[in-house]
């Protein structure tokens, strides 16, 4: 075990095995019990009810190892062997035979026959594996068939259950374990031997490896997914990979470049939609080059304006929503600009139906991208760079692709038009008329096949072959002339549904918690390899992050002199040169301040803190010297200030530095996580002094707290330091108190409430643009209505399926605000513009607004409702969660938006002026209109 809290001494060997020149005396050795970067570390999580000391676990553990783990093909290869040994084999024992592989020690011929130097794999070192053998059986089915082994087993537990009882209690308490189940803090669960608990639910044991960076690593991964070693035991599931995660991230590098070819092919059947509306070539590149161009625009944007070197991999993915939402501004450009067509004379240019409709898309899509991009550049309150920088990022590539779709988009649609209208006219068909409008090429040849057929002359020079047509689309007429007569006909039922549907999804939004854990999960939590992550990190005592111990921490200043936009720029450290605990007043000051902690604040006493074993050090020597009566460095700088051997605090000041040194030296105490001995520096005189001092102390809360728990302790801890350093002598006032779990607790409440307030702002934004759109503050209020009841029923579908507010959520959030305002405001523009007519109904606003924006916004949609359903097969997480909060915010916004809210216009909007904000303070008229619809 070891003498204070620290991962080093936590991991050091347990056990040390000599090798031995003959292999048949080597048979009966094992490896140490020790972690190291090269060695597989396996995790054993016990089913419900299961101790893994148990007889029959403890069998299939060692089972697993040699039968299964062990045993797989290649491994030869990469395991650690023991050292050569010379002939005979141990009898029974057979060369190339698994788990132990005996052969020649090479890597490149590990099973060749060599009397000169033979070896053979180094067996696993576990609780299973080393219990056994070190009691003298040869066969792990010894643990269900011998009862003398299963009541060595059981007398062995016992001593370690007390052993663990006693170390819950004081972290120096002297265990008399049976030295072939020792007690280890890397072996043993948090809470076995605490609080009554003796069922062991989490160990693990580790594979002696080499070549881990030969071939190793990937070996190991294909090993993982071929399953050949997975665990079928109904007393345990496995885990397992190196100590730093070699495996894993391996497997997420590869499954990142798998997912990124999803996400590109989304964008591709975003430009194959985009082609199928348009049926045009051209305006389908002219999309790409407007989506393209808006990445390197808003890199400007970010790097050369805003200084922002630090370039996050969430940006990436800005090129998957922009996609979309330039997808959208094509869709309403074009869509307009044929509604305008069908509104003007037949053989119209390109200049007539512009004036039709050019300043109104521009002026709706104004309207929109400025709410989108104000969603995204509200979330740049979070304090977390990767969030900052995308939502800033994002932001800009809203707006680069509006001016880019008003302007080239724009310019190739008009450019288009006046050379199809020439075909239109003609009634024929051209290689070129294929390229630029493929559906009305389709037309005008059906046109002349059945005017053959019909024997007609051919169409004169001159004529429109589509002189008859209606002034509405077809799009208009299917949505204004058969969907808006049901939806008119329901629309009170429908608003009920908004408000149960707005009502229900905030009691499920109210419900979004932050997580428990605090690692950025990659892989889906079924993977072996997530699961080994967490267990790593939570479950064992010597976790990083079981118990949450806090630091009180001196001579350094708490500051961040980083770029806080670059999480590579790091900190400089400042020192806190008042620091001085050398008088008799700050000696027994630091030593009260210890036990006084130690006895009001720490959990079960739990703590480290070098200035009691200091003291109590000092009280050793002091005797050793009065019985030797040897003169040593102790008695040279160990002094009171009568100049006596100190037997306790405090020493004179003027010793007080070199007395700790000495202690330091003699003993393996750690101070701020470090070793007690590094904190030491000589000044410019020459004199030995000390840097920086901390200690440590057990709280009563875990890592997999809820953040409410985290907060409430770090209060409490905060409150509890700032009393004791106000009390403090000279040069020990400015210390503070630090945790990593604060850390952790402050990303999940920032992200928390980043979000909140990015929601809250992006309403208020929304309103204000609404507002300055429609000029009506009751469709306003309605359009908030909508895109509030869009964010609350989409976050209330994630929690629903367990999703809780981490990092990766965020930003998954950030992207849903953005998303989720553009297709209300088209409506409420559209039922706004047609209110404005004098005489103008309800019912006919709200049918002009439908059939108008419905298409629009429903091809918008659907394009990004398709690219988002490629993402759902992606393996790492955080695409799959992008995918389904993209899917369902297209679900729900499209819903929302022309059917509820449509719905609520038509029940309840405002028409003659009513709400008119700019009617408020003059008495303009009203605008006429022949036709609405």
């Amino acid at each position: 075990d070891c003498d204070c809290d620290c991962d080093s001494a936590k991991r050091r060997s347990l056990l040390q095995s000599t090798a031995s020149t003959t292999c048949a005396v080597q048979d009966g050795s094992d490896t140490t019990f020790m972690s190291s970067s090269e060695n597989l570390n396996v995790i054993f999580a016990a089913k419900a009810g299961v101790d893994l000391l148990s007889p029959n676990a403890m069998a299939d553990a060692c089972e697993f190892f040699e039968d299964a783990i062990m045993a797989a093909s290649g491994y030869s290869m990469y395991c650690a062997r023991d050292d050569s040994c010379t002939l005979p084999l141990p009898t029974g024992e057979n060369t190339g035979e698994a788990w132990k592989w005996w052969g020649l020690n090479s890597a490149t011929s590990p099973n060749a026959f060599n009397a000169d130097d033979y070896a053979r794999c180094q067996r696993a070192y576990s609780y299973a594996t080393y219990f056994y053998s070190s009691k003298g059986y040869t066969s792990c089915n010894d643990y269900r068939t011998n009862s003398a082994l299963q009541a060595s087993l059981a007398t062995a537990k016992a001593s370690l259950v007390a052993c663990a009882t006693g170390k819950a209690a004081d972290d120096n308490f002297v265990c008399s374990t049976d030295a072939s189940l020792p007690y280890s803090t890397a072996a043993l669960d948090t809470f076995f031997g605490v609080g009554g608990v003796d069922n062991l639910s989490y160990t693990r044991g580790y594979l002696p490896n080499k070549n881990k960076w030969s071939g190793g690593v990937n070996f190991w991964k294909g090993v993982s997914e071929s399953g050949s070693a997975s665990s079928s035991s109904e007393y345990f599931t496995v885990a397992w990979d190196f100590d730093d995660n070699s495996v894993r991230e391996q497997v997420v590098d590869e499954k990142l470049i798998e997912d990124m070819a999803l996400a590109a092919s989304a964008i591709v059947v975003i430009l194959v939609l985009m082609w199928l509306h348009t049926g045009s070539v051209l305006l389908t590149l002219g999309g790409v080059v407007q989506i393209i161009m808006a990445f390197p625009s808003a890199l400007f944007l970010t790097g050369a304006l805003c200084g922002i070197s630090f370039f996050p991999f969430l940006n990436f993915i800005g090129v998957f929503v922009i996609a979309g939402i330039g997808a959208d501004d094509c869709f309403v450009m074009y869509d307009k600009w044929m509604m305008a067509k069908c509104r003007c004379l037949p053989g119209a240019n390109s200049r007539t139906v512009a004036e039709r409709c050019y300043w109104d898309s521009c002026w709706a899509m104004l309207l929109t991208s400025l709410t989108t991009s104000a969603a995204f550049f509200s979330n740049a309150i979070t304090p977390i760079a990767p969030i900052r920088v995308f939502a800033l990022f994002m932001g800009g590539m809203v707006l680069f692709d509006y001016l880019y779709d008003i302007t080239i988009f724009a310019a190739l649609l008009a450019w288009q038009h006046d050379r199809v209208i020439k075909h239109d006219i003609s009634g024929k068909n051209s290689v070129g008329s294929w390229v630029l409008d493929f559906w009305g090429s389709i037309r005008r040849h059906r046109a002349n096949k059945n005017a053959a057929a019909a024997g007609k002359p051919a169409v004169k020079e001159g004529d429109v072959i589509d002189s008859k047509r209606d002034t509405r689309s077809i799009e208009e007429r299917i949505l204004g002339e058969k969907v808006f007569p049901i939806v008119y006909k329901i629309r009170w039922p429908l608003v009920l549904v908004l408000c149960g549907i707005f009502s229900g999804g905030m009691y499920g939004a109210l419900q979004l918690d932050t997580p428990s854990d605090s690692e950025v999960q990659l892989l889906p939590d079924s993977n072996m390899l997530t699961k080994f992550s967490y267990y790593t990190r939570s479950v064992f005592k010597s976790s990083a992050e079981s118990q949450v111990w806090v630091d009180v921490v001196w001579g350094v200043k708490a500051v961040d002199n980083g770029d806080q936009l670059d999480p590579d720029s790091k900190t400089t450290i400042e020192y806190d040169t008042s620091l001085d605990l050398t008088s008799a007043e700050a000696q027994n000051w630091l030593k009260s301040f210890c036990t006084d902690t130690q006895s009001n604040m720490a959990y079960e006493n739990g703590m480290n803190c070098w200035m009691t074993a200091f003291d109590s050090w000092l009280g050793v020597q002091n005797a050793l010297i009065a019985t030797s009566g040897q003169v040593t460095d102790f008695t040279t700088h160990c002094l009171t200030s009568a100049g006596a051997n100190a037997a306790a605090l405090p020493i004179a000041p003027g010793s007080f530095y070199e007395c700790l040194y000495l202690f330091a030296t003699a003993t393996s105490y750690y101070n701020a996580q470090q070793p007690l001995t590094l904190g030491f520096y000589y000044d410019s005189s020459g004199t030995r002094k000390l840097k920086i001092i901390g200690f440590q102390f057990g709280t009563d809360v875990l890592w997999t707290a809820p953040v409410g728990n985290l907060e409430t302790s770090y209060k409490a801890w905060e409150a509890y330091v700032t009393e004791q350093m106000a009390g403090a002598p000279d040069g020990l006032k400015n210390g503070y108190q630090a945790s990593e779990a604060w850390l952790w607790m402050d990303t999940v409440t920032a992200m928390r409430d980043g979000a909140y307030v990015a929601a809250a702002t992006t309403l208020g934004i929304s309103a204000v643009t609404t507002l300055v759109s429609t000029q009506n503050i009751v469709i306003m209020l309605y359009s908030i209505f909508a895109i509030l009841t869009i964010l609350v029923v989409v976050v209330s579908s994630i929690v629903s399926l367990g999703w809780t507010l981490g990092f990766l959520e965020g930003i998954c959030l950030v992207i849903l605000i953005g998303l989720s305002v553009d297709y209300v405001i088209h409506i409420g523009h559209a039922y706004a513009h047609a209110a404005r007519q004098s005489g103008a109904t309800r019912e006919e606003s709200a049918r002009h607004a439908i059939a108008t924006m419905g298409f629009p916004v429903l091809s918008a949609a659907f394009t990004t409702l398709i690219a988002a359903l490629f993402l759902l097969n992606a393996t790492i997480v955080f695409f799959t969660k992008f995918g389904i909060v993209t899917v369902l915010s297209s679900i729900y916004s499209s819903f929302v938006s022309v059917v509820l809210f449509v719905a609520l216009l038509a029940a309840a909007g405002p028409t003659n002026g009513f709400g008119d904000f700019s009617r408020l303070f003059s008495k303009k008229r009203l605008e006429k209109s022949a036709s609405l619809y």
